[in-house]
């Protein structure tokens, strides 16, 4: 375990040190509370050993710092002070520190110290990693209710649509014929126009008002094209519905092989609405790479999810790519934007469950710790590169087929 020795005494800090060092820990020593800082802000340490009284910064400066510093872990610090009085061992506590030890150190006593914060220190470990291992859970089971409520959605969605949409079209093909008919009729009465008007110029008179108050040129014209295009829309919605339950069905849950370069395309057919809304620039770049054998409704998901983060990245505007490649692993499919980006503190923790860099109530925090569990799940493995102000990548590697042990749905080892 690596350990921060701050000592402002040559001596003293030699002692401590060549100690340290004994018991095989790893030691890092500067001489005042202001290296101290430096040296734990460019890489924190789990154990710290502080004087009390140092030049610059003082010990209990130093531990207030730390203890303020929001940590993803705990810090455990020894106080060493000449102090002995209750008073001042009550201040130093106040301060943050965990334990004292009065000098001259005796080694015996600074070794049970050490062992002690060790405990403690591997303790929160094992507390952290089940902390994460039950947010991990409760994160899957979220999602799984999700994804039943959406696959629900979509069946019934896909069922009340699509019964209209196939009435509306067959309507239309019905008027399209029908009007066509009529048309025609309609074009033989123009031809015998002035044999009626020698028989009955009222009638002719009349009819020719008629045709020019419903503009009946334009509407010989482009009728055939307005059908046409009615039921080129019509057809839009049915694929749009179609894609949806690709997307969303639950009964696909199962292992099957899956065309990378189609799912990327249903996936953005899906999210055309927020595409067309912030004036995205998609680019889908397939290239020439296997089906791999898959969920692939949960692999779709993934894909779902690092989409909508790149467009909601985005300026208005923007551009984002989407690109499936060759890679050892089998398959590499990247998701790039040139938005906001994120700053390191951020990516350190963008795969935990509930961790959102978005407004309070617009993000619940799920989306890529689920995508991480369900490409590990499949033996796969995502990468991530972000640049404040410049954009940032995904990329989603996943094997053409899954090892035994790593099959999705099934039993593997974390």
């Amino acid at each position: 375990m690596r350990v921060l020795v701050a000592e402002d005494g040559m001596m003293m800090r030699r002692i401590l040190v060549r100690a340290l060092e004994g018991w095989k820990y790893e030691v890092t020593e500067v001489e005042n509370g202001a290296e101290a800082w430096e040296a734990f802000e460019a890489e924190p340490f789990r154990m710290v050993l502080t004087d009390w009284v140092m030049p610059e910064v003082d010990g209990l400066d130093l531990i207030r710092r730390i203890r303020s510093a929001n940590l993803p872990f705990y810090v455990y610090i020894i106080l060493l002070t000449a102090k002995s009085e209750k008073e001042d061992l009550v201040v130093g506590m106040e301060a943050g520190a965990d334990d004292f030890l009065v000098k001259p150190v005796d080694h015996n006593e600074l070794r049970v110290r050490l062992r002690e914060g060790e405990r403690i220190v591997r303790l929160e470990q094992e507390l952290a990693e089940q902390n994460r291992q039950l947010r991990e859970t409760q994160a899957a089971l979220v999602q799984s209710e999700k994804l039943a409520s959406l696959g629900q959605m979509a069946a019934g969605m896909a069922h009340e649509i699509n019964n209209p949409i196939a009435l509306v079209a067959n309507n239309l093909a019905v008027l399209k014929r029908d009007v066509s008919s009529a048309l025609e009729l309609l074009d033989i009465y123009r031809s015998i126009h002035d044999k009626i008007a020698q028989i009955d110029p009222e009638l002719a008179n009349k009819a020719a008002e008629l045709e020019e108050e419903c503009d009946y040129q334009w509407i010989r014209e482009e009728s055939p094209e307005l059908f046409d295009r009615s039921l080129t829309g019509l057809q839009r919605v049915r694929d749009i519905v179609q894609n949806l339950r690709s997307f969303a069905r639950l009964d696909e849950a199962e292992l099957d092989h899956m065309d990378v370069n189609a799912a990327l395309f249903a996936v953005s057919q899906v999210l055309h609405h927020e595409i067309e809304a912030r004036q995205i620039e998609l680019i889908v770049d397939p290239g020439d790479v296997p089906s791999i054998l898959c969920e692939p409704v949960k692999i779709q998901q993934v894909l779902h999810h690092l989409l909508l983060n790149a467009i909601q990245a985005s300026d208005l505007g923007g551009k984002v790519t989407l690109r499936s490649s060759r890679c050892d692993e089998g398959v590499q499919i990247d998701v790039q934007d040139y938005g906001c980006g994120m700053s390191g503190s951020d990516l350190a923790h963008i795969f935990e469950p509930f961790f959102t860099t978005r407004a309070v109530g617009s993000g619940q925090g799920l989306g890529l710790a689920v995508s991480y569990g369900i490409v590990r799940d499949h033996g796969g493995s995502i990468q991530v590169r972000s640049q404040l102000g410049r954009g940032t990548t995904f990329s989603v590697q996943l094997p053409v087929r899954p090892l035994d042990n790593q099959s999705p749905g099934g039993s593997h080892e974390s």
